[in-house]
């Protein structure tokens, strides 16, 4: 079978790319018809990138800016879980659940004995028998009538001599928490406010790199207690005791040593 050559007529056998006669192209020109015209309505849209939930380590065991990416779901923080801090043993083997719905993160749950801490943007309510954490130290916060009392021993013989002036309870009392929950320095004040920093302070740490000169204010205002970071470099953090809590981007989260900041988006 041929066709005819479109240039000079001769037939061109099937199968030959060319005319045999004068060269010309076997192939059919190129149609000459308008190209589809797109359907109407606006250019389909590119899909949204998915958002980003991530933690960056600000201080602990791992390298400062180590980052560790939250998948959408539970993500369990801990010694032994899916974001692991092996050599921590201030660290639970799964101490602090994170959910991640969309772009939002939430503290779930925290199993985690030695609990979890945010870091305050505003003045902090807290009660008595709280625990705060700033510069190095946790800080047990109490109101006066709180302060624990040492007992004397029943045994032990009690001279009949009247030591001291009997005071009434103070307002505000402060005890700093050392290694396995021993108590350590102690600040207690018949004032309404008590001050907490590196130096010039009711209850002073020296030798604490990270506690800002003055660091917190802590006041007593007709019992009710609350926790003033005064522009400290590190920050406040206190206890969080109700959960689920949702989550902001630039909340700094202590869990054990690490100090954790929370990046959305």
């Amino acid at each position: 079978m041929a066709i005819a050559c479109t240039n000079c007529n001769s037939p061109i056998p099937d199968g030959f790319a060319f005319c045999g006669h004068c060269g010309n192209s076997s192939a059919p020109p190129p149609s000459s018809a308008a190209p589809e015209a797109p359907p109407p309505g606006p250019p389909p849209s590119s899909p949204a990138s998915a958002s980003r939930a991530r933690l960056v380590v600000l201080r602990g065991p791992v390298p400062e800016g180590s980052v560790y990416e939250l998948r959408s779901g539970r993500n369990v923080v801990g010694r032994q879980a899916d974001i692991s801090f092996p050599n921590d043993h201030g660290i639970d083997g799964e101490h602090l659940v994170l959910e991640v719905f969309g772009a939002e993160v939430q503290i779930a749950d925290v199993p985690g004995e030695g609990g979890i801490y945010r870091r305050v943007r505003q003045p902090a309510q807290v009660r008595s028998g709280d625990t705060i954490f700033a510069g190095e130290q946790y800080l047990i916060i109490r109101r006066g009538e709180d302060a624990p009392c040492e007992q004397l021993d029943p045994n032990a013989a009690v001279p009949e001599e009247t030591f001291g002036t009997p005071l009434p309870p103070p307002l505000l009392h402060v005890t700093q928490l050392l290694s396995a929950g021993v108590p350590g320095r102690v600040a207690s004040t018949d004032k309404s406010t008590l001050t907490v920093g590196r130096e010039n302070s009711d209850l002073s740490f020296p030798q604490d790199r990270f506690m800002s000169g003055r660091h917190i204010r802590i006041e007593n205002s007709g019992g009710a207690l609350t926790v003033v970071d005064v522009g400290s470099l590190n920050g406040t953090f206190t206890h969080v005791d109700d959960v689920p809590t949702n989550l902001a981007t630039g909340d700094e989260l202590m869990v054990g040593s690490v100090l954790f900041r929370v990046d959305l988006g």
